[in-house]
C-alpha cells in the first residue's frame, strides 16, 4: 500500500492504494477504478473535510495524481531533455517540466502517450473557498484527457481535440491534428474493464 494524493474537479483527496508491483503511471493507465483506504477528501468549495474508511473513485474523475511508489525499469529509461509547460486542467493551473528524448519535441510527444503524463518540478495553483493555494510537487501525473490546454511556456497552446470540438466545429488554422490514435511508448497491458461513470466525489 502507498499513500496517494490526487486532485479531482471538486476536491483534493488522500488515501492508501495497493499498486501491486507496478509503477503508478502504468496502474492509472490500466485501471478503471481506484480503491482507497482511510480516505480524506478536502472540498475546493469551502475547505470542509470528509473522511471515510473506504472509497472507490473512477480514474477519469481525477485531474492529477502526485507520483509515488515504485519506479519503472531502469533499463527502459532514456536520456531526456525538459521543456517547461503550462497546463490548465479543470480548476487547476499547473506549471512544470515535461521530458522527452533529445531528438524529439517533448510537447508533441504528449500526443503519443497514454492519458497520464508525468511532469517534474511542478507548481499547482487553485482556489479553495476564497483562498488561492499553491502546492509544490516533485513529480505530478496529469490526466491529459481532462486538460483544457497544454502548452510550452511563452508559446501558443496546443488545441486538444475535445476542447477544439467544444469551441468550434471548424478546424483551427495551424492547430495540430490530435484526433488520431494515441499510443504510449511504454504501454501497459490492456486487460482491464473500461471505466464507468460515477457521480461527483463530494
Amino acid at each position: 500500500m502507498i499513500a496517494l494524493e490526487a486532485y479531482a474537479a471538486d476536491c483534493r483527496l488522500i488515501g492508501l492504494v495497493d499498486l501491486g508491483n507496478v509503477r503508478l503511471t502504468d496502474f492509472l493507465n490500466a485501471t478503471a477504478e481506484l480503491r482507497l483506504r482511510d480516505a480524506r477528501l478536502e472540498s475546493l468549495a469551502d475547505g470542509h473535510v470528509m473522511e471515510t474508511p473506504e472509497l472507490t473513485v473512477a480514474r477519469d474523475e481525477l485531474c492529477a495524481v502526485v507520483a509515488s511508489g515504485p519506479r519503472g525499469d531502469a533499463a527502459r529509461r532514456l536520456r531526456t531533455r525538459a521543456t517547461q509547460v503550462v497546463v490548465d486542467l479543470g480548476p487547476y493551473h499547473i506549471v512544470g517540466a515535461i521530458h522527452g528524448t533529445p531528438a524529439s519535441d517533448p510537447l508533441s510527444g504528449v500526443l503519443r502517450r497514454a492519458a497520464w503524463v508525468p511532469l517534474t518540478d511542478v507548481t499547482v495553483t487553485y482556489r479553495r473557498g476564497p483562498d488561492s493555494v499553491s502546492d509544490d510537487v516533485a513529480t505530478l501525473l496529469v490526466n491529459r484527457n481532462l486538460a483544457n490546454s497544454f502548452r510550452a511556456v511563452d508559446e501558443a497552446s496546443v488545441v486538444l481535440p475535445w476542447e477544439a470540438r467544444r469551441m468550434s466545429r471548424t478546424a483551427t488554422p495551424g492547430a495540430l491534428d490530435l484526433t488520431g490514435t494515441l499510443q504510449d511508448e511504454e504501454r501497459p497491458d490492456r486487460d482491464e474493464a473500461p471505466p464507468r461513470e460515477l457521480g461527483p466525489i463530494l
